[in-house]
């Protein structure tokens, strides 16, 4: 340890000896991990810090509790009831599709397929190659899976497609709690009305959705669920969306998995039946 400072000499310069021990001591300094100049002075870090006269020290007991901010008026309550009334009393598809369409606003794909083989698949919302070709898991996403579909002796012929929303959001971000909740009956009534097998759940924002849950699609696909509705209980295998596979196509093996247990249960019900 040095026992005095450096000091310069009358020119303003250290001494050779000085600079030495200067440059030994840096070199020491930045060995030890300092990379910091915080001072021009000496401190002792781990001494307890004093106020400074300046520094005022409240009263935890006597000091004034800060004014609350005014509160804002609670956002209203929406009374869906009788919408959802209307829902439930859908007794086909066709009338639970007039009815989403009924609603206006932007174009609604309501489905595709075939609601008769009972073998559902379901994805997020509709993209905009789906609205400019006006069916549902159109462009490359389409492709995808219908090569996916294919690979399990499948094709849109004897499945099933819809999405947990009709429309796409604005911009297609991502849906949010409200928007889920307003289409959530409809997709609940859909599947009461199509009675699938099982339903392959293809995006974690309908994952999520149909399951009630907040995990995320990594942790979701690959295991089997149950959805439980007032008419039905039906296994649901979570997978990822073809639009995230073309985007990450390292994750293929992991969805082939997916199909491959799809595949096994519904050989397992055409067996039993």
């Amino acid at each position: 340890m040095m026992s005095q400072s450096p000091t310069l000499s009358g020119t303003g310069q250290l001494s050779g000896g000085e600079a030495a021990a200067a440059l030994t001591a840096l070199a020491w300094l930045v060995d030890a991990g300092v990379d910091t100049l915080v001072g021009d002075a000496p401190a002792t870090w781990l001494a307890e810090a004093l106020p400074s006269p300046d520094t005022v020290i409240p009263d935890a007991v006597t000091e004034a509790t800060p004014a609350r901010a005014p509160r804002s008026a609670p956002a209203p309550v929406r009374d869906d009831s009788a919408l959802h009334a209307r829902i439930a009393a859908c007794a086909t598809l066709d009338a639970l599709a007039a009815l989403v369409a009924e609603s206006g606003g932007r174009s609604a794909l309501f489905a595709d397929g075939n609601p008769a083989a009972r073998v559902m698949v379901l994805g997020d919302m509709p993209t905009a190659d789906d609205i400019a070709a006006g069916r549902l898991f159109a462009g490359a996403s389409g492709q995808l899976l219908d090569r996916m579909l294919a690979a399990i002796g499948r094709d849109r012929a004897d499945t099933y497609l819809a999405n947990v929303l009709a429309r796409p959001t604005p911009g297609a971000r991502t849906p949010d709690a409200a928007e889920i909740a307003a289409q959530l009956p409809v997709v609940r009534r859909q599947i009461e009305l199509v009675q699938p097998h099982a339903v392959l759940v293809l995006g974690g924002v309908a994952a999520a959705a149909l399951l009630g849950v907040e995990t995320g699609i990594n942790r979701l696909r690959g295991r089997w669920q149950s959805l439980e509705t007032a008419a039905l209980k039906v296994p649901v295998l979570p997978s990822f969306a073809p639009a995230y596979l073309l985007a990450h196509p390292v994750h293929k093996a992991l969805a082939w998995r997916d199909l491959l247990l799809f595949k096994a249960a519904l050989a397992a019900y055409s067996d039993a039946s």
